[in-house]
């Protein structure tokens, strides 16, 4: 899990050139809540990004454009994500799969049709 496409890019580079060829599908989990800021670094064991914190921070107190904050930066992660050429993206909803049938859409909007249908399954 990780908020920063570096963060996997990096691993998946790192891994690459130990020459494994094993896929690594990142997890995306959308930020809904502050609540998920402040524990993201004790679930993944890496800090969250500041900067990004620091935009989720200012709407703590506003809980639906937090919500519409998440669900934009996740799908910023999963264009960069698709673009780079990821074998797929694993979404982790905790029972709360509105939101990613919501970044699911925006992708479809944003993102050519074959990179979705090769990366992305509809659930």
């Amino acid at each position: 899990m990780f908020f920063d496409p570096e963060e996997y890019l990096r691993l998946r580079d790192r891994v690459a050139a130990a020459g494994c060829d094993t896929p690594i599908v990142p997890e995306i989990m959308p930020v809904l809540s502050y609540a998920t800021v402040q524990r993201a670094p004790v679930l993944s064991g890496a800090p969250f990004p500041a900067e990004l914190g620091a935009r989720f921070e200012a709407l703590a107190q506003d809980p639906k454009g937090l919500r519409r904050l998440g669900i934009e930066e996740a799908t910023r992660l999963c264009e960069r994500l698709l673009a780079e050429g990821v074998p797929g993206i694993h979404f982790i909803t905790f029972n709360r799969s509105k939101a990613t049938r919501e970044i699911w859409q925006n992708l479809r909007v944003t993102a050519p049709a074959a990179p979705l249908a090769a990366g992305l399954r509809a659930a």
